[in-house]
């Protein structure tokens, strides 16, 4: 027998409260030391015998606030690297960050006042910039329990090995004949002074107008209304088109009409493409409106006259608007051609409009240009992506449908020339005819405005050179993550072993840019998938139920409160929910998590001086109650195993609601404490044993909790990670155990509900009558005593009945009244 005494002062070496913050810290110091690095995080490339899990993490923009949404993915890639550990495979756990933008250029411009033009201070404080948010960043990631291979795979954008792969996989493309420089329309920010991919756009809906204009037929017979909503774009119409099936025109279609107040003649086309029910089913063609009017352009071999500058600024108007701004120059045509008799009427509308919704910070529309722009051909692949996207298993599955939409709604190549200064040079030189020359591998990284270009003339035409002074589409950096981390660009042997990578992990925000981008450059680089497996979790939404922003004052840091709570408890929180769907993050929750994990500690703590660090063997014969709570472990390590495969986190989180906090703490515990001071080895055996294996499986969402319990209860190995699973094969399961779980569980609520309705303190001796079908008052006999043990019951009586109640009669000269 053990005494109290040496019990309690043996639960004594443990704190009575877990504290979070001073607990974390600790681990999150020695999961960075060299020790822990060497023996349990780093990725071992000698081991040529386990077998290799890569997960391709996003590279998030360096904007120096880690947010609720990375908490989420940051906490989803640990988890995932840690039961990949404790499942025996050897982890890459890289992290890189998305350095170049217009974002931190705008806080260099502007926050700190260096001028663009200055371009190589500009540069330095990019840098410098970056350097400083990544710190930030960093700081906060290491602070929630992250630990990537930061020693070796840890990569930046801007650097000079990530930009010469950058650089190295254009050249490739562009030796396949896939990179070219085109004049043409292409999608324009005037506010961001750059061109745009069809990625970084989409419709917001505006408030806007829908002017209905009279367009003068040119043999004077009469007039044709349109309706638009440019009618500062009148100057640049090309042609008026109808439906060829609308009766109201079938007259003027091939007449020609006059231009207000510019004067030239356009035709009058038919065309399927216009919708009869809009405005008056007579629409203008201008270059540019939209994207339609860029496809009858081509359609029709339509003159182009453009009348927006690259600022937003209107030119070759002759006079009219020049100089103004688009929406100014809007308000001042309709004052024009109601002053001259052309305007009809005007309606006030809701519409959607083209906008650079990409970056949340510009939302601003865009316009079409003619520009020299660099392209890669993407529309040629349309039928190979689609067939090939099929391969990559997704988590959960229907995610893959915005994928294949994307892929099938592509309309145009992807332009990848930015008019910036802070991104990787692109490696190449032009001639006027617009030829390239790519830079020789040699000279990478390369920046073509400083350097000589590698041939004299152009090879192609003799044309002197030109060295392209544009910077590539951010997504061409971050679409060769899956190569970089696996070795493609230098390391042959890593790649053979780790490509395809195993999992690709990202937001659902960015499967039209990150994810579509990455799958495209790596079929045509490598000729296959970048990943087996793709994860796309939902958006953190703020406290409210709506998208995080700072202007609604909803914004929630992991930061905030991550000392009262612990970063262990906020993991639990942000992983209790599928993965896949938005939801919103409450404080409260986290709460309820503290309080699960100071369960999981006050139980340790109890356990402790009975089985810490100490061996038991397994018994023959384990006590009824051991082989029970024994047979429902087994089917709690197969439920949480299965659920981490599945990446169904939120099932683990309530597995130890239901079977640890409940089962384990709750009635078990309570069940066999007598047995522990008796020293009965089958309870010693089955509490060592369900305890570590609850540690080791909660271990991969709440790290440190579970490296100090283990440290203090068994500390056989540094960590938690260089265990394995838990085998349970071994456990015999079968429905005797469902049927046994049943009748204990209704025994042990009905004798606690009737002491607690009679007021009688549970620790309170009394005697029981129990009443209830046979096959259950026999059960109860089985287990006599220990329910006479964990009750405080002196003696039972058994009556049959139909259905279980419980009587109870109070001991000695204890009353009702007394024990209230």
């Amino acid at each position: 027998m053990i005494s109290e005494q040496e019990v309690l002062q043996k639960m004594n070496e443990w704190p009575k409260h877990y504290d979070p913050s001073t607990v974390e810290r600790k681990w999150q110091e020695r999961w960075l030391s060299k020790e822990y690095y060497e023996k349990v995080f780093r990725f071992r490339e000698e081991d040529v015998v386990s077998p290799v899990f890569v997960i391709d993490t996003p590279p998030p923009f360096t904007s120096g606030e880690l947010h609720m949404g990375h908490a989420y993915w940051v906490t989803i890639a640990d988890v995932i690297a840690r039961f990949k550990r404790l499942e025996g495979y050897n982890v890459l756990l890289p992290q890189g960050w998305d350095t170049q933008g217009l974002p931190t250029e705008l806080k260099v411009q502007y926050k700190l006042g260096i001028p663009k033009e200055k371009k190589d201070l500009f540069l330095q404080k990019c840098v410098e910039w970056t350097e400083e948010m990544i710190s930030r960043m960093k700081t906060a990631m290491i602070r929630l329990g992250y630990r990537p291979e930061w020693e070796r795979f840890e990569y930046k954008t801007y650097s000079n090995e990530y930009r010469t792969a950058i650089q190295r996989s254009l050249i490739k493309m562009y030796e396949m004949g896939l990179v070219e420089m085109r004049e043409g329309p292409v999608i324009w920010c005037p506010k961001c002074e750059t061109a745009l991919a069809q990625s970084e756009i989409g419709y917001l809906e505006r408030e806007g107008i829908l002017a209905y204009i009279r367009f003068p037929l040119a043999d004077s017979s009469g007039d044709v209304i349109i309706a638009t909503t440019r009618p500062e774009l009148v100057g640049a119409t090309q042609a008026i088109a109808v439906h060829p099936e609308d009766e109201r025109y079938k007259g003027l279609v091939g007449k020609q009409a006059v231009v207000p107040l510019f004067n030239r003649k356009v035709p009058i086309i038919a065309d399927e493409s216009v919708e009869k029910e809009f405005g008056t089913g007579a629409v203008m063609i201008s270059t540019y409106g939209d994207p339609q009017d860029i496809k009858w352009q081509l359609k029709y071999n339509l003159p182009v006259t453009i009348l927006i500058d690259e600022r937003g600024r209107m030119k070759n108007t002759n006079g009219l608007l020049d100089g103004l701004k688009v929406e100014e120059a809007r308000k001042k045509m309709l004052d024009l051609l109601k002053k001259e008799g052309y305007l009809v009427k005007v309606e006030k509308i809701k519409h959607n409009v083209l906008s650079h919704t990409e970056r949340s910070d510009c939302l601003s529309p865009v316009e079409f240009l003619v520009k020299k722009q660099i392209y890669i051909k993407i529309l040629p692949f349309r039928d190979k992506l689609l067939n090939e996207y099929k391969r990559m298993k997704f988590h959960p599955e229907r995610m893959s449908y915005y994928l294949e939409e994307w892929i099938r709604n592509l309309e145009w190549d992807w332009s990848i020339s930015r008019q910036r200064v802070y991104g990787t040079p692109l490696p190449f030189w032009y001639c006027d005819n617009g030829h390239l020359v790519p830079a020789r591998e040699n000279m990478l990284p390369v920046t073509p405005e400083k350097s000589e270009p590698p041939v004299d003339k152009c090879p192609v035409c003799g044309a002197s050179l030109k060295p392209v002074t544009d910077v590539a589409d951010v997504w061409i950096d971050s679409s060769i993550t899956a190569l970089y981390i696996s070795g493609y660009f230098g390391n042959p042997e890593r790649f053979k072993r780790t490509f395809p990578t195993s999992l690709r992990l990202q937001g659902t925000d960015i499967i039209r840019t990150w994810l579509f981008y990455t799958l495209f450059r790596t079929l045509i680089l490598a000729g296959d998938i970048p990943f087996k497996d793709v994860l796309i979790n939902g958006q953190v939404l703020g406290p409210d139920g709506t998208r995080m922003s700072k202007s609604k004052g909803n914004v929630v840091s992991p930061l905030d409160r991550i000392d009262e709570f612990g970063a262990d408890a906020i993991r639990l929180t942000l992983l209790d929910a599928r993965i896949g769907d938005d939801f919103p993050f409450k404080w409260e929750n986290v709460r309820g998590k503290k309080l699960l994990l100071q369960k999981l500690w006050n139980a340790s703590r109890l356990a402790y001086p009975f089985i810490g660090k100490k061996r038991f063997e397994k018994p023959e014969r384990p006590h009824p109650i051991d082989a029970w709570i024994l047979a429902m472990h087994r089917k709690f390590v197969e439920t949480v195993v299965n659920a981490y495969r599945n990446y169904d986190f939120y099932v683990v989180v309530e597995q130890m609601y239901s079977y640890f906090w409940q089962t384990v703490a709750d009635e078990y515990l309570e069940l066999v404490k007598y047995r522990l001071f008796q020293e009965d080895l089958s309870a010693y055996y089955t509490l060592s044993r369900i305890l570590k294996d609850i540690i080791v499986l909660l271990h991969p969402i709440a790290p440190h909790i579970t490296e100090e319990i283990y440290s203090l209860m068994w500390g056989d190995k540094i960590s938690v990670q260089l265990e394995r699973l838990p085998d349970v094969s071994d456990i015999e399961y079968d429905k005797r155990f469902e049927e046994f779980d049943a009748k204990l569980m209704s025994l042990t609520s009905a004798i606690r509900t009737a002491k607690i309705k009679n007021r009688i303190p549970l620790s309170a001796p009394v005697k029981v009558t129990i009443r209830g079908p046979k096959d259950l008052l026999e059960f109860s006999k089985s287990i006599e005593t220990d329910l006479m043990r964990t009750f405080r019951i002196e003696e039972i009586s058994y009556q049959e009945g139909e259905t279980l109640s419980v009587e109870l009669s109070d001991h000695g000269s204890l009353s009702h009244n007394s024990a209230a």
